[in-house]
């Protein structure tokens, strides 16, 4: 039985069927104006499938897109002009051995590791045989290999700057894109396994000692070997320490200006008697923060005791060497000498002859080296490589060696005392050039897979292909929606108004009625 509708509710009913009825949504309108009622039910059933698959594809695409999905688009970028990176060069050899044999320690310390280079060699015999000794003394050599640095690299910076291969010694020649160049041009700092290194084109405004230099930042115009950075180096092998470098010439690092070098871990070799070549072709890779996958940063709110001590940017490598030093800090109470310790980090550094301190700082550095450490140590969002080619040839020639052996007396000094042999010139000097390749530049940029646009449109293409909805039809059901709303709006007022309106017409014949009746009484 059905039951009996109120002028109000037939009224709703249609004002919802003219609008759907008369839809731009396909498919709808066929439910309403079918002749039987097998087509109704029909276009009912495709109609509710046709919602169900946008509904589920729109689903999909909404997930995907708080995937925050992403994907690195490659552009080769032609320049006129670039920056010219800083170039960070050091001496194979970290202390001359001039200077060790003024320090008692040292002198002893070096004795002690001469002793044990000798005995791990003579114990080279032992390969197919059985040695006597346990298996601890082939470790000896070693340890005192880090005894000797951490002497050394408890000394104060002035005093391993002294005792360090010296800028002034070491440059003979200098010239960028055909203009002379010279120390001023360099910065340095302490490495605690390469003892001095200098930075040209650092942009920084002192050099190793605090003095005053130049800081302007330096360009290219031209590609191409002439106008890069020329450089002709005196390694001083006459100051080699033995029993401690193995190998001779410079450890040479291309990289971006505001970055920390590290070139224990980072660089190239450059062996003397050579001329070395390095092009070089810019990369720069910019990469996207969170919630994007690679979770870069620039180092807001990150600990980074490389910028606390050189000014140097944010990189993860920094914030790693941080961290490991923070763990050796809490863990071992001193401060290693092979991570950047801020002055006001207030701990002595480690000394690993003290009982217990090597043992824990091996440890230590055993689980940096092997990424055991809880690191917090997100990628960079911007960051500048250098890709080199390294092509070498011999260094002088025998054409010229003569020519170059007059100019190397009439600068005097220690070169002087080289300029009569061929073999110590090679053995002696290094010759490198720095030089881009090509003014053009590689980026490598991380984007979006799917932005807000790619995301509204897609949804807006698949409602579109199974149900036909376009802006116009969403216009349609938004003024359904407002039709809806001053319809109820008009109902409660009606209600809340009570009925106080009576007919003139009826209470004047009432009246009249009434009176009629008087009368007649």
């Amino acid at each position: 039985m059905l039951l009996k509708r109120s002028p109000a509710e037939w009224t709703l009913l249609r004002l919802c069927g003219e609008l759907l009825k008369h839809t731009s949504a396909h498919g709808i309108p066929n439910v309403f104006r079918a002749a039987h009622w097998c087509r109704r039910l029909l276009w009912a059933v495709f109609v509710g499938f046709a919602l169900c698959c946008a509904l589920w594809q729109c689903t999909e695409m909404v997930l995907n897109y708080y995937r925050y999905p992403s994907h690195e688009k490659i552009t080769l970028v032609s320049n006129t002009m670039l920056a010219f990176p800083a170039v960070t060069i050091c001496n194979l050899n970290s202390v001359r051995y001039s200077s060790v044999r003024k320090s008692v320690t040292m002198t002893k310390s070096l004795q002690d590791l001469g002793l044990k280079q000798s005995h791990r060699r003579n114990k080279s015999s032992c390969w197919n045989t059985t040695c006597p000794d346990s298996p601890a003394e082939s470790d000896s050599y070693p340890r005192a290999l880090r005894k000797f640095a951490s002497q050394f690299n408890q000394l104060s910076d002035e005093e391993k700057i002294a005792m360090g291969h010296q800028l002034e010694d070491m440059l003979i020649f200098c010239n960028f894109h055909g203009q002379m160049c010279d120390t001023s041009f360099f910065s340095g700092f302490v490495n605690y396994k390469f003892g001095n290194c200098y930075t040209f084109n650092s942009q920084k405004t002192t050099d190793i000692r605090g003095a005053p230099i130049s800081g302007a930042a330096l360009n290219t115009t031209r590609a191409g070997f002439v106008y890069g950075l020329h450089l002709e180096l005196f390694i001083q092998q006459i100051e080699y320490v033995k029993d401690v470098t193995h190998s001779a010439g410079i450890r040479l690092l291309v990289h971006n200006h505001a970055a920390s070098p590290f070139p224990e871990d980072e660089g190239v070799n450059i062996p003397p008697g050579t001329e070395t070549d390095i092009g070089m072709m810019k990369v720069l890779i910019k990469r996207l923060k969170s919630p994007y996958g690679s979770h870069c940063t620039d180092g807001d709110g990150i600990k980074n005791f490389y910028h606390d001590v050189y000014g140097s940017r944010y990189t993860r490598e920094s914030c790693k060497r941080t961290c490991a030093q923070l763990s050796i800090v809490e863990n071992c109470g001193c401060s290693h000498w092979e991570f950047a310790a801020p002055p006001d980090l207030q701990y002595p550094k480690c000394n690993l002859s003290a009982v217990g301190v090597s043992e824990c700082v091996e440890l230590y550095g055993y689980k940096f080296a092997h990424g055991m450490l809880p690191c917090d140590c997100p990628l960079q969002c911007k960051e500048e490589l250098y890709q080199l080619t390294v092509s070498g040839s011999q260094w002088p020639s025998s054409a010229f060696i003569e020519k170059f052996s007059s100019d190397l007396r009439e600068m005097g000094g220690q070169l002087s005392t080289i300029a009569d042999s061929p073999q110590l010139i090679r053995d002696n000097l290094v010759k490198v050039v720095v030089y881009y390749q090509q003014l053009n530049s590689e980026q490598i940029e991380e984007e979006p897979s799917v932005s807000e646009i790619d995301l509204i449109s897609s949804m807006g293409g698949l409602v579109g292909l199974w149900v036909g909805f376009s802006v116009c039809t969403l216009v349609e059901f938004f003024e359904l929606f407002v039709d809806m709303l001053v319809f109820f709006a008009q109902r409660c007022l009606w209600k809340a108004v009570p009925n106080t309106y009576a007919n003139p017409c009826s209470e004047r014949g009432r009246a009249s009625f009434t009176g009629h009746k008087t009368t007649n009484m």
